[in-house]
């Protein structure tokens, strides 16, 4: 190999040691395989943002079952059911501040998602595959983009409410007494029709992205 090599002049010399490198550094821009992670990759993140968002929820309705238990019931110890109300009231706030920021995450998993398989529609030949292959990625956008829609809406609805339920914690824990109970019956109740609202909105949001992401799944 080396008696052969020395023959030869230095360029090409160069030349053929390097093709090795070359076709061992060298890869394709995307793997066969890369489009079933990046699903996968993308499916994970909607679970992990429709748990979130259902802790929340959850949460939500937890603190908003305390506050009544004070306000719309008769308390026999108000400052134990206040003390209740105010660790639910943090609880809550951690866990609708993670499902925000899920949210978040999923757009982004979403954004690489659709990137890759618009990279891999450029490699397709048949003109008609490509066209029907660019059809449902523009569809599934579209769908998509539904879907966080969907869910920013739930959010927005939430984030009223959330800080609707913290003011009437906070005027609680100025003035914990039977009448500031009844005073503040009135509000209550509106709160407790705006939560019904705010729960249904996210129930519909979560049924909208688990339909979904259903039909991105590889696996049943």
């Amino acid at each position: 190999m080396h008696t052969t090599l020395s023959r030869l002049s230095p360029t090409i010399v160069i030349a053929i040691l390097a093709m090795p490198v070359l076709m061992f550094g060298q890869t394709a821009e995307r793997s066969r395989t890369q489009g079933l992670k990046e699903t996968d990759q993308f499916v994970k993140a909607s679970e992990t943002t429709s748990q979130a968002i259902t802790n929340g929820k959850t949460e939500l309705q937890k603190t908003l079952g305390a506050y009544n238990t004070l306000v719309t019931q008769p308390s026999k110890d108000m400052k134990g059911d206040y003390k209740k109300l105010l660790k639910s009231s943090d609880s809550m706030n951690d866990k609708v501040a993670s499902a925000r920021q899920k949210i978040e995450v999923m757009q982004k998993s979403g954004d690489t998602y659709f990137s890759g398989r618009a990279e891999t529609i450029k490699d397709l030949v048949d003109p008609a595959l490509k066209a029907q292959a660019q059809d449902r990625l523009t569809a599934n956008q579209r769908e998509f983009a539904e879907v966080l829609a969907s869910l920013r809406d739930a959010g927005g609805a939430l984030e009223p409410f959330r800080k609707q339920l913290a003011d009437q914690i906070t005027f609680l824990g100025s003035d914990l007494t039977p009448s500031a109970m009844t005073s503040l019956k009135p509000q209550a109740d509106k709160l407790n029709v705006q939560g019904a609202e705010v729960f249904s909105k996210m129930d519909q949001a979560l049924a909208k992205g688990t339909a979904y992401f259903q039909g991105l799944r590889t696996q049943t």
